[in-house]
């Protein structure tokens, strides 16, 4: 299926650091089951450029060292699945660290060699040159909320809705939202906040009959409104994030990014099957500054948008190509951001992280 979107056809991001590993040469030389490290228990010390795997399929880090950075200015429920990333690592070894920037300075820490890997928006990360590797969140957590009197997509005809700002997610989200209710944005007033917050104060002040915030905002809002689109759904392909590198850094290292895919998968296998544990690390990550039953709502909210699936397809060549291709649309690429989507993709790590995880999930 294909959706209008502002003018283009477009078909229907945590620093992390270490030493690596050669994608494809690592795990597919050990999974193929007639390695030591498959028939160890417990495996030798994986290198830079090669994984070693013990007798369950986990990797052996130890003496391997990790700096991770995070691209928000602090602590959120929503990053959760990057603490328990770096919690993984730790749990197979490895000294592991994780810092949270704000702005671009993940990125940058990252392109200037204080950090070796980053999760963050698109943009941000291939504009500083770094290069894809493996998905962070992989859909939206942003949602259309309304007043319960718009029932439909198409019910949004002649109303005000909210939006951040053009150059956001909530932009692109907007058209996909009234191209699906047959709907063109001169059928519609927008009111611009500037802010995912400010739009929900809008919806609750009766400025507007409708506004994309984030998911966790929902139980805010009270029973007065109603989730009318979810961005996951209005479209799947559209990323929050990816893990991103230099180039240099995963020539060097592909072992070891390839086990910060691992470690991607096995916190999002956690998140997927075990509320409590999560909730458990959303505690200890922001401090507990909140109560388990906040945590446990935002763990459902989370859910919702199926934002970390262990799924090989949620990160490809043209699911990057699809990012890539909206963040032009807004003028948001600039310098190295705009070199060809090939030069700025490499998912060997990714293919093989996941060859090792699909033949050995129960031990992730």
């Amino acid at each position: 299926m294909k959706t209008k979107i502002l003018g283009l056809t477009l078909v229907s991001a945590l620093v992390i650091s270490a030493c690596g590993s050669s994608g494809s040469a690592s795990s597919t030389a050990t999974t193929a089951g007639s390695s030591s490290a498959t028939t160890s228990a417990v495996a030798k010390a994986s290198t830079a450029t090669q994984l070693s795997f013990n007798a369950d399929g986990t990797p052996n880090l130890k003496g391997l060292t990790f700096a991770i950075g995070n691209a928000a200015g602090s602590a959120h429920i929503g990053d959760t699945n990057v603490y328990n990333l770096v919690q993984m690592l730790k749990k197979w070894g490895a000294k592991a660290s994780q810092t949270n920037a704000s702005g671009n300075a993940a990125e940058l820490a990252v392109a200037s060699g204080s950090l070796n890997a980053t999760t963050g928006p698109l943009p941000t990360e291939v504009d500083a040159g770094l290069i894809v590797f493996g998905p962070n969140q992989a859909r939206l957590d942003d949602v259309l909320l309304a007043k319960t009197s718009v029932a439909t997509l198409s019910d949004l005809k002649g109303k005000k809705v909210a939006i951040c700002c053009d150059a956001s997610p909530d932009g692109v989200l907007l058209s996909a939202a009234l191209s699906k209710g047959n709907l063109t944005s001169s059928q519609v007033t927008l009111l611009k906040t500037g802010a995912s917050s400010a739009s929900l104060n809008a919806l609750i002040a009766g400025q507007v009959d409708a506004a994309f915030v984030h998911s966790n905002a929902v139980p805010k809002a009270g029973s007065k409104f109603h989730v009318l689109a979810v961005g996951a759904t209005l479209l799947p392909q559209y990323a929050d994030s990816f893990m991103a590198a230099e180039a240099s850094w995963l020539k060097a290292n592909p072992a070891m990014a390839e086990a910060i895919d691992l470690a991607w998968l096995a916190s999002a296998k956690l998140f997927n099957t075990d509320e409590a544990s999560w909730v458990t690390a959303a505690s200890a990550y922001t401090k507990a500054a909140d109560t388990t039953a906040q945590y446990q709502a935002a763990w459902t909210e989370l859910q919702s948008i199926q934002g970390w699936p262990t799924d090989q397809s949620i990160v490809s060549s043209s699911v990057v190509s699809f990012n890539l291709g909206i963040a032009k649309q807004q003028n948001a690429l600039k310098g190295p951001g705009l070199n060809p989507a090939a030069q700025l993709i490499d998912l060997t790590p990714w293919q093989s992280a996941w060859t090792q995880f699909s033949a050995h999930e129960s031990a992730y």
